[in-house]
């Protein structure tokens, strides 16, 4: 008795392209893809609700921040204005393409399941429920309101977490490659 050994062609291919893809899988000598960070997303109105995002091992903050400040007809209104206090008094403006620096306040657990303490985190939110975040210059001095300055020249203030201003930079674009 003979064995009819012989395949149809959809099973052929079938076995083939599974040999192929267990070949490249096995063998294959192309870099494999990691995970990377998320970063908070805006809600309808483009604000953010915080500076904390879930991961999987637990919760991490989104230090670094892009001013995206549309660029206006004035120089005058070139700078994202950033407050002593949220929608308060005027500090000083940040130029549009600066990264700027979250300040949350305590040490929050970040290594739970548990969304950490909202007191702790670099976004807080003003008398009207609009959200603002929390930010830090390098240097102790301030800078003259309204007179645009380097990120350098700014102490602790307040700028709107909208999307129409700031964008939050994923924390691992910020990890270069030293080949």
């Amino acid at each position: 008795m003979r064995l009819n050994m012989r395949l149809k062609f959809p099973a052929q291919f079938l076995l083939l392209f599974s040999c192929l893809a267990f070949s490249y899988v096995a063998f294959g000598t192309s870099k494999a893809l990691a995970q990377v960070a998320e970063v908070p997303n805006p809600d309808r109105n483009g604000d953010f609700s915080s500076a904390f995002q879930r991961g999987n091992r637990g919760f991490y903050t989104i230090n670094k921040w892009l001013v995206v400040q549309p660029m206006s007809f004035s120089m005058k209104d070139y700078g994202l204005n950033c407050r002593y206090e949220p929608n308060g008094q005027l500090r000083s403006q940040i130029q549009r393409g600066a990264v700027i620096t979250a300040v949350f306040k305590g040490t929050p657990n970040l290594q739970t399941v548990e969304p950490p303490d909202p007191a702790n985190d670099a976004i807080v939110f003003d008398s009207n429920g609009l959200p603002w975040l929390r930010v830090k210059g390098v240097q102790n001095e301030l800078a003259n309101p309204v007179q645009p300055v380097s990120f350098d020249q700014l102490g602790d203030c307040y700028v709107r977490a909208n999307l129409k201003y700031i964008a939050p930079i994923n924390p691992d674009s910020l990890i270069f490659d030293r080949k």
